[in-house]
């Protein structure tokens, strides 16, 4: 038995076209959005392990504040974190270098990232001009 065409079929190719013109939008704004997301999630937590490897390093007994600048400015440029700003600070004698630190002082690394150079696009999320900080403490042995 043969059957009758159906006289709506064109009508409803048309539906497709308007639904898909709806929800692609929609489709493609949560994808890059998931994207920017884990970008950020990924650059601090390379921020994050930056700083505790740099304050790692400071613990050492023949460590200086060049050594703790390179190692971290290194792990920061492997993991593509850029226009970083990197603070090394003697908590306990207030001194921002390593020079005559003592066993026992503690230790702060503090590395300030911004977003605008670290993600490819602000369009979805919208962050202009925002920067974020991490900081890492351990005592010299």
């Amino acid at each position: 038995m043969i059957r009758p065409r159906d006289k709506n079929r064109k009508h409803r190719q048309g539906v497709a076209t308007v639904e898909l013109a709806f929800v692609l939008p929609a489709f493609i704004a949560l994808v890059l959005g998931a994207i920017e997301i884990c970008q950020r999630l990924h650059v601090k937590q390379s921020a994050v392990v930056a700083a505790y490897e740099a304050c790692r390093v400071a613990t050492r007994p023949i460590s200086d504040t060049a050594d703790v600048r390179t190692h971290c400015e290194l792990l920061l440029t492997q993991q593509k974190v850029q226009w970083n700003s990197i603070q090394i600070r003697n908590m306990t004698q207030a001194k921002n270098n390593l020079d005559s630190i003592a066993t026992g002082d503690e230790i702060r690394i503090r590395i300030t990232v911004p977003w605008t150079q670290n993600t490819i696009s602000n369009y979805v999320i919208g962050d202009s001009g925002g920067t974020f900080q991490v900081n890492a403490h351990m005592l010299r042995e």
